[in-house]
């Protein structure tokens, strides 16, 4: 009898510490495989498991690879601190090239709300992993369309990469890029089937040819697919 009651007491401690747990998570969250396709010489596309959120906890908003905090929202305008993971730029196979490693940045983001459902995002961010050691702005516009039932956000912007970055990327004893601009573009559709929603993502960088003319590269594009199921909180 006393198990009995031990073990409803457990459960229901269990449950009630899920349920506040789980309480501040919104938005989707999702677990999916990627395959990226950079633009580095003697490489393959790679292909991994990896969990997908796109909406937050609290009042930390995630975005895949990007989150942060927003302390200021107007009708307008709004400004966070954001850091993320730069996993698109990185290098890790030869053993005869110096390895470049994935960098963690951090910094500000400051966006407006446009016409319609545009977006504008300005974010400024420095390498604080000591990777690169250098910095990027990043230029955004985006979007979202609802046609039937299917979710769909497309977005387009320009990024400026430091001399640093770029250097520590794609430069190499006998050739050293200057600073760079980057083209992306982005892509995400979604299928909500009640809490649950189904994705595909798209994301593309075109670069210039302070990269591709680097002797490490092949070609001026890195892409990124995308595909998982996710719950929505």
């Amino acid at each position: 009898m006393l198990s009995k009651i031990f073990l409803m007491i457990l459960t229901s401690f269990v449950l009630s510490f899920s349920q506040k747990l789980v309480e501040p998570a919104y938005g989707l969250w999702g677990f999916g495989i990627t395959a990226i396709d950079r633009n580095y010489s003697a490489t393959d596309i790679r292909y991994s498991p990896s969990p997908l959120i796109f909406g937050g906890y609290g009042p930390v908003w995630i975005e895949a690879n990007r989150l942060g905090y927003t302390f200021f929202r107007s009708n307008s305008w709004f400004a966070s601190v954001a850091a993320q993971i730069r996993s698109h730029q990185f290098r890790k196979e030869d053993p005869g090239i110096t390895n470049r490693a994935r960098a963690f940045e951090a910094g500000i983001q400051l966006g407006r709300h446009l016409w319609g459902n545009w977006v504008a995002r300005l974010a400024l961010l420095h390498d604080v992993s000591a990777s690169h050691k250098s910095w990027e702005a990043d230029m955004q516009f985006y979007t979202h369309f609802f046609p039937g039932p299917f979710r769909i956000l497309a977005a387009a912007g320009v990024q400026y990469q430091g001399r640093g970055l770029t250097r520590y990327y794609y430069g190499t004893d006998t050739y050293r890029p200057q600073a760079a601009f980057v083209t992306e573009l982005e892509s995400i559709l979604t299928l909500p089937i009640d809490k649950w929603g189904v994705f595909l993502g798209f994301r593309l960088w075109l670069l210039d040819k302070q990269a591709f003319l680097s002797p490490i590269a092949r070609g001026n594009k890195i892409s990124n697919l995308f595909t998982g199921i996710g719950y929505y909180f």
